[in-house]
């Protein structure tokens, strides 16, 4: 989630951001400028951030 606010470093400048899935491996890209979000691929991409409160709370790993 952090790469994703480098973009507040370059304010009216388009910012590409390319990385991996920690979970599969496959590629992820964004493109943004400023508050919008230009492209992500896949489509189907999910941010992920973990909490200190993941240990006690008790449910499905997405909300962990």
């Amino acid at each position: 989630m952090e790469s994703l606010a480098v973009r507040w470093l370059f304010p009216g400048q388009e910012v590409l951001v390319d990385s991996r899935c920690l979970d599969c491996g496959g590629s992820i890209r964004v493109r943004t400028r400023d508050e919008e979000i230009l492209e992500i691929d896949p489509q189907t991409a999910i941010g992920y951030m973990p909490s200190p409160f993941a240990a006690s709370r008790v449910g499905s790993a997405a909300f962990n």
